[in-house]
């Protein structure tokens, strides 16, 4: 997208959504690499797969039905709660600390803001309490609320949208994961990325959340200090 095109939608845009894991924190923090264990010793313990094939069925699973948790519930019957629980207990609360730069940064865009991840509000809520930053956000979009479709389905993207009460064009998406981001851009959301290679299909690539606001200056909805 030309940078000025960006800044015409970024000028329009009626809400903003960021994804939690690997985005408000950085991923060497450990936590994902967590969850990401578990939901593989979930699957071997329910298929007998050792954890190569585990690899294999959940890459299948994914490109597939954008989630394990799809395949699983698809093929296996898994009841998603059960999972859910299983693969979020994880002491987040051990492996992060407040971000008081970041706090300050988020709180000063006036747009409605709505956490929006493939996990549970459970977790969403203790990855936010452990970074104080409990009361930033204006909601949680979490997997529950997409009818555990999750990112990147498109009703998805519309579930969340609704939360922050924006149009599907005037929604901002921040988030690490590519296939995450080519998702919102197939919706025509704002795609932003946050780490790694910059991707095809993102609209903007930063390292770093707290970097966006050289991007957000100048903007209505950004309090400048």
């Amino acid at each position: 997208m030309e940078p000025e095109t960006l800044k015409k939608r970024l000028w329009e845009a009626e809400g903003i959504l960021f994804d939690l894991d690997n985005t408000l924190y950085p991923r060497e923090r450990g936590v994902f690499d967590l969850i990401n264990e578990r939901i593989s010793l979930f699957v071997s313990d329910l298929t007998g797969k050792c954890l190569d094939d585990v690899r294999l069925m959940r890459k299948d699973y994914v490109g597939r039905y954008g989630t394990t948790l799809g395949g699983l519930m698809r093929h296996f019957d898994v009841p998603p709660e059960e999972f859910l629980d299983f693969v979020h207990d994880v002491p987040v609360e051990g492996m992060l600390g407040p971000n008081g730069d970041l706090r300050e940064f988020i709180s000063r865009i006036t747009l409605p803001k709505v956490i929006f991840t493939n996990a549970t509000a459970l977790h969403a809520e203790r990855v936010l309490a452990a970074m104080n930053m409990r009361g930033v956000f204006d909601g949680i979009c979490d997997l529950r609320k997409t009818g555990y479709l999750g990112k990147p389905h498109p009703e998805a993207y519309r579930a969340a949208a609704g939360e922050a009460g924006s149009t599907m064009g005037r929604t901002i998406l921040v988030d690490d994961l590519e296939a995450n981001v080519r998702g919102a851009s197939s919706v025509g959301m704002v795609a932003i990325k946050v780490g790694g290679p910059h991707g095809d299909c993102a609209d903007l690539r930063v390292s770093h959340v707290r970097d966006l606001e050289d991007t957000f200056r100048g903007v209505p909805w950004l309090i400048t200090l």
